[in-house]
Formats: C-alpha cells, sequence, structure tokens
C-alpha cells in the first residue's frame, strides 16, 4: 500500500540494514517521500532489500555504490540488495519520490527451481548485470513505468489477491531488467571501497550513542585520521561528525514516538551530552523541536 512517509514513524527505515521495512509477512511496500519537507536528505546507507526509486516532482541526485545520477520528474533508479545509496534533493528545490521495497524472499522460489537459480538468486546477489538508471527516453522505460503504475494502483485498491498480481509484475520487471543489460559495467569503483564504507556504517550503528572521535574510527579503518576524514566526506558528502549526528537525531526521532523516556534521556541514549545541541540539529533536520513531535 503507498502512504505518505511519516517522519515520526518511517524516517530512520533506512539508515542501516537492521531497520525494519515491512510490518508483517507480506514483504512489500511503498512510500512517498518529499525532499526537503520530510527530510533534509538520505544519507549513505544500504540494507538487504530490493528498491526502486520513482521520482515523481522536481530534481536531485541519487548515488549508487559511489556513482551519481542526476536526477528528475519520471526518472527511475534500480537500488540491489547491498548497494550503498544516498539521496538528496537540489538545492534550494524541492523532490518528491516515490520507493517501492520488496525482500528478496518475497519471489522466492523453491530452492532446486531453475528459475530461482538461474535468475532470482543471481539477479538478487548483483551476479546480473543490469540497468540501474532509467529515463523517460531509455528503450526499458515505458514497460517497467507502466507496471509501476499497475503496482500502485493494485495497492491502493487491495482487491481479492492483489498480492499475486504484484508478485506477477515484479516478476516481469526483473525479466525486462536482465534481458536488457547495459552495454558496458556501470559500476565503476572499487568494491574495496564499498566494503570499507560499510564497515564504518556498521560501526556508527552500533556506537553512535557512544563519544566516537576520529581517532577511534580512524583507527578502526586503519587510516590516518586525515586519511579517513578525507575518505569518508568524498564517498558521503558529509564529515563524519554530521554523518553521526545525523544518524544520531534519526534514532531521536524514531524513539520519541516509540517509547515514553524523556527528551533528555533520549537525547543521552542517542548520544548527545547537551540537550540545547541535541534540540538545535533535531529542529535543524525536521524543522519542529522535539516537543513537537509530542504535541
Amino acid at each position: 500500500m503507498k502512504e505518505i512517509i511519516n517522519p515520526d514513524s518511517a524516517s530512520s527505515i533506512e539508515l542501516n540494514e537492521n531497520k525494519i521495512h515491512f510490518q508483517n509477512e507480506y514483504q512489500y511496500n511503498t512510500y512517498i517521500c518529499s525532499i526537503p519537507m520530510d527530510f533534509a536528505s538520505v544519507p549513505v546507507h544500504w540494507h538487504d532489500e530490493f528498491e526502486m526509486i520513482v521520482i515523481k516532482k522536481g530534481r536531485g541526485y541519487v548515488t549508487l555504490n559511489f556513482q551519481r545520477y542526476k536526477v528528475s520528474s519520471g526518472d527511475i533508479v534500480i537500488v540491489l540488495p547491498g548497494m550503498l545509496h544516498s539521496i538528496e534533493g537540489k538545492q534550494n528545490s524541492t523532490m518528491e519520490y516515490e520507493n517501492i521495497l520488496f525482500s528478496k524472499h518475497f519471489l522466492a522460489f523453491d530452492a532446486d527451481d531453475v528459475t530461482q537459480q538461474k535468475f532470482i538468486d543471481p539477479f538478487f546477489n548483483g551476479d546480473i548485470q543490469i540497468r540501474h538508471y532509467l529515463t523517460p527516453g531509455h528503450t526499458l522505460y515505458r514497460e517497467i513505468s507502466d507496471i509501476v503504475d499497475l503496482l500502485d494502483e493494485k495497492s491502493d485498491e487491495r482487491d481479492y489477491a492483489y498480492q499475486l498480481f504484484i508478485k506477477g509484475g515484479l516478476i516481469q520487471i526483473i525479466y525486462l531488467l536482465i534481458t536488457h543489460p547495459p552495454k558496458v559495467n556501470e559500476t565503476t569503483q572499487s568494491d574495496k571501497h564499498e566494503e570499507k564504507l560499510k564497515s564504518i556504517i556498521r560501526y556508527i550503528s552500533t556506537h553512535y550513542y557512544e563519544d566516537i572521535s576520529i581517532e577511534e574510527i580512524a583507527d578502526f579503518c586503519h587510516y590516518s585520521p586525515s586519511h579517513f576524514m578525507k575518505f569518508f566526506k568524498i564517498h558521503t558528502g558529509m564529515s563524519f561528525i554530521s554523518y553521526v549526528n545525523d544518524f544520531r537525531v534519526t534514532e531521536a526521532r524514531a524513539m520519541l514516538t516509540s517509547t515514553n523516556d524523556s527528551i533528555l534521556e533520549i537525547s543521552q541514549k542517542c548520544g548527545f551530552s547537551n540537550l540545547s545541541n541535541f534540540n538545535r540539529m533535531f529542529k535543524r533536520k525536521y524543522g519542529i523541536t522535539p516537543r513537537q513531535v509530542r504535541s
């Protein structure tokens, strides 16, 4: 079912692979998101689900494994499980996009099925080269865009057996992608950098409530502090401190709506030693104060 994203409950769904995208066994969901109204940007992250980003309005940028795509209304971006990606709007403008997410288990066949072995598993594992960026002028675009529209329609209607229709539509999209591969490999950056950045994000997700120094995280990466700061800035577009604070604020918003802890307790649990700093950073990201979230 398509829904407008609510920062009170969903703004943190994509910060790392441990977040929950689905509320039940039906592992398919869509969201409409708006930058900067819902959040200023989506920092670099990854997760285990397949994701399609469909630009509805405006312009911005989507980065996949260090490759930055300039996107505008109508464009479709394909994100495979495990791919590092981030989303940002164009400066001084708004961008609205639809997130379509589903688990690879949603389309699983029997393990011995030739379809599973020859196509589904290799597709989700990234072993089959596909196009990750589709514009309205591309050969595949109209077919995939029409399928997406039908999936949205069925998700909204939720009529009898709509789940079968959605599964069938997703299989069609995968078929189109794997039978129309790019002429060249779209992945241009090394896997070494990708894995290094993933290890950093994993570290942040399990230590964000601590006072993480540049020296500590640089030592974790076996980099000098100066080399680490340069590496992180180049590959995320943010300083390390800014990224950690953004992560903390996002976690705090989720806690504000899911716990009865006081605002002070939440700020401390998320790594802020100063309540005023927490309130200021929170309002900068969401445009409202923590107290207003609960009012």
